[in-house]
Parts: structure tokens; sequence; C-alpha cells
């Protein structure tokens, strides 16, 4: 058994000895992740965390086997819980357009930094008595936001690679088109993520 346990440690080890790319590199990868979102506000005025689900395709360009510009769309499901029961949920197209910083000795850790855009799907909010309300005209079309994630990534072939990672995003615009709350609310939002990244 402990036999089997170092074959497995030093395949893994092997796998990630050469997981990095090149400049003038190009990867797609597909991904998968469970998001958690609220609101962050002005105020003191404290909404609960909704979970659900984020799902798209990430892209990237080197331009070393450290540097790479970071984009891709994602359908971003956010939104939040109040205190009194009700859901917001708030579903968008989501565009990061991040540098990605590759690090680590066999360059397989990344830290991606940047703006982020998102266009508005759809949105409605779940009320506590059992009804469902259409808020659409309600939100901002369009969030503009700060995307941070770090991430690692595991040598599957040449041209293959298995990518776990964490991303966090921070909106600056108030939501509320018609500033119909006393106070401003911003999307905040944090997930995890599966994906498969293929070298083109």
């Amino acid at each position: 058994m402990k036999k089997l346990l170092l074959i497995a440690v030093f395949a893994v080890f092997g796998f990630t000895a050469n997981a990095q790319s090149d400049k003038g590199d190009f990867t797609l990868a597909p991904q998968l992740g469970v998001n958690f979102s609220t609101y962050v506000s002005d105020v003191n005025v404290s909404f609960k965390t909704r979970t659900s689900f984020v799902g798209g395709v990430a892209a990237e360009y080197y331009f070393s086997d450290r540097w790479s510009f970071r984009s891709g769309l994602f359908y971003d499901a956010m939104g939040a819980k109040d205190s009194f029961g009700n859901v917001d949920k708030l579903n968008y197209l989501t565009l990061p357009l991040n540098a990605n910083w590759h690090f680590g000795k066999k360059r397989n850790w990344y830290l991606n930094f940047g703006p982020a855009l998102s266009f508005s799907l759809n949105a409605e909010s779940d009320l506590s008595d059992g009804t469902t309300i259409d808020i659409k005209d309600a939100i901002n079309g369009i969030d503009i936001s700060l995307a941070v994630g770090i991430g690692y990534k595991f040598e599957i072939s040449e041209n293959v690679q298995l990518s776990i990672d964490y991303q966090g995003l921070g909106g600056f615009i108030n939501i509320d088109k018609d500033d119909i709350l006393p106070y401003t609310i911003r999307n905040s939002r944090s997930s995890f993520n599966v994906g498969t990244i293929f070298k083109l």
C-alpha cells in the first residue's frame, strides 16, 4: 500500500514537471464551478450568501512562460438573500480581461487579476411569500468588477492540463439602476472551479 502511495505521489510530481506554456501558445479551458455571491453595501446592511452555478470557457494567450492574457465567457449566477427571506437571482454573462502571472518552479501556479465586464441576462426575486417577480428592469445591465484569482494546473498530457482555482469578483457599480433603495448595493462573489486546459 505504501509503495502504491509513493508511486501516486511521484506520478503527480511527474505530471507537473512540464506544466508550463511558452510564448505564443493559446489555450482554451472549459470550466465548471460553484458560486457564493452576496451584495456589499455602503451602509451597515447585511445580506446572506446565495449558492449557485458558474460555467464557461477561459481563453489565454501567452506572452512568455510567466505572463498571459486571460479572457473568456462565463455564465455567472449571482445575487443574494436578505434578512426577510427574499432571494435575488441575477444571471450574467461575464467577460474577464485579466493579466495572468504563472509562477512556481514549473509555472504550474497562476495568479490572475484585472477588470471584468458582466452583462445582465435575466434577474428575478423569489419573495418569502412564494411569489417570483422579474427585476431585470431594476438592475443595471452592465456591471464592472475587479477580478482576482489563484489556481493550480496538473499536467495530464503534453497538450492537456487539469486546473483547480478560486476566483473572486468585486463590483464597482450600484446595481440598483433607479436608486430605489436608500443605499447602494454591489455584486460580490467567490467561486471554486475545475477545468480542462487544451493547448491549441
